[in-house]
């Protein structure tokens, strides 16, 4: 009887491991990894989910990552190798629930189990940047927004933003900065920051994770789509809270945008654009989306004072 429950224990250490030769005549065995857990996962855009997890093995060759649709069967999407804790997982369809877990291997087999699973839905409505704030989305034809200003003093890789408090430093600066408008700060925490082109072109990031910057092309495109001539109405905050009353002209805002002008009963908003002009002098210049309070037209615009060292609002737009 006791060698039989001997037997028994040798045989269930052995399913778990594996011998190999080491290339010297001797003998090694190798263990099944461990399973890996803290599976998380965040909605990134509309078509893509990030998924992290806690490698506890020392001896996997990767990690296999399933995922099933609805009520659907779980199948491998993907294989990431030793060490690898993270997987980004691109083309979804928007408002659709995925489900996922993952699960170590190595020559010997698969971990025991798998990790925990975690669903989500790709429904963005929100986003948060770096430093913690949060901003709305309003979705226009295919294109989704913020929609608030950008109020972030951090690039997405960590690196500080400095911020500039008077006119003649920001006016030299040939990197990244930002500043409130005019460098009210009182006005800050209504109307967001305002960058340079340093700073929104800097390759570090400074939109969110799945956003970026509007080019012209992008903005051409959200006004194509709401009408050039009456775009503007649409896109402005409605009412006369923060746009000065002008006769004739009401705001809708029924896209969402939501915008604000510069400051408080300003008569026109700024928002940066990627895009550059460089003149027959070689004078390069950025280009802005520009709203005014005076009339219900949007337009993209530069001129030779709206250097790359201006001061913006910024808006971002989903990759």
């Amino acid at each position: 009887m006791k060698k039989t429950i001997a037997l028994i224990l040798i045989s269930l250490f052995f399913i778990g491991c594996s011998t190999s030769n080491d290339g010297n005549g001797n003998s090694t065995t190798t263990a099944i990894p461990v399973t890996p857990s803290n599976l998380v996962g965040n909605v990134v855009t509309n078509s893509k989910i990030k998924l992290s997890w806690t490698d506890n093995s020392t001896n996997e060759t990767g990690f296999k990552i399933e995922r099933k649709t609805g009520a659907g069967n779980y199948t491998v999407i993907a294989t990431v190798n030793a060490d690898i804790i993270s997987y980004s997982d691109l083309g979804l369809t928007p408002n659709t629930t995925y489900t996922y877990r993952v699960y170590s291997y190595n020559t010997t087999g698969n971990s025991p189990t798998y990790s925990n699973e975690v669903t989500l839905t790709t429904t963005l409505t929100s986003i948060t940047d770096i430093d913690g704030n949060t901003y709305q989305l309003t979705t226009i034809s295919n294109q989704t927004f913020t929609t608030k200003n950008l109020e972030v003093t951090h690039y997405r890789n960590g690196d500080i933003i400095p911020q500039v408090t008077d006119a003649t430093t920001w006016n030299n600066l040939t990197t990244g900065a930002w500043c409130y408008y005019q460098f009210q700060t009182a006005i800050g925490p209504v109307y967001g920051k305002c960058y340079n082109w340093y700073a929104v072109t800097d390759p570090r990031g400074l939109a969110p994770e799945g956003f970026h910057i509007p080019s012209n092309n992008e903005w051409d495109y959200l006004s194509n789509c709401l009408g050039y001539t009456t775009a503007g109405k649409k896109l402005k905050e409605a009412g006369n809270a923060h746009w000065p009353f002008v006769s004739g002209i009401s705001a809708t805002n029924s896209s969402g945008f939501t915008a604000l002008p510069m400051e408080p009963q300003a008569s026109f908003v700024q928002f940066w654009s990627t895009s550059t002009y460089t003149s027959p002098s070689n004078y390069t210049s950025g280009y802005y989306f520009g709203l005014s309070g005076g009339n219900d037209a949007c337009f993209i615009s530069n001129t030779v004072s709206f250097g790359l060292n201006s001061a913006a609002y910024v808006r971002c737009i989903m990759d």
